[in-house]
C-alpha cells in the first residue's frame, strides 16, 4: 500500500513539475528552466507521433477543385 502511494504520489509531482514548474517563483531559475524545455521536449514527441500527411493535407492543392476544372473543361469542349 505504501509502495503505491508513493509512486502514485511521485507520478503526480512530476506530472505537476512539468506543467507548472515555470509559474513557481521560489524554484531555483534551473530548475524552472528545466520544466519549460521538458514540456516543450515532451509536444515535439507528441505532435512527432502524428503522421506527416496530416499535416501536409492543408498545403496539398484542392482535389475538388481539380476535379471540378476538369469537368469544366469537358463541358466546354477543351
Amino acid at each position: 500500500m505504501l509502495k503505491t502511494t508513493l509512486i502514485t504520489g511521485s507520478i503526480l509531482l512530476g506530472f505537476l513539475y512539468i506543467g507548472f514548474g515555470d509559474q513557481l517563483t521560489f524554484l531555483p531559475k534551473e530548475m524552472r528552466t528545466t520544466s519549460t524545455e521538458t514540456r516543450t521536449s515532451l509536444t515535439k514527441f507528441g505532435t512527432g507521433l502524428i503522421p506527416n500527411w496530416v499535416s501536409n493535407t492543408k498545403e496539398k492543392p484542392d482535389v475538388f477543385d481539380r476535379t471540378e476544372e476538369q469537368l469544366q473543361q469537358e463541358r466546354k469542349g477543351e
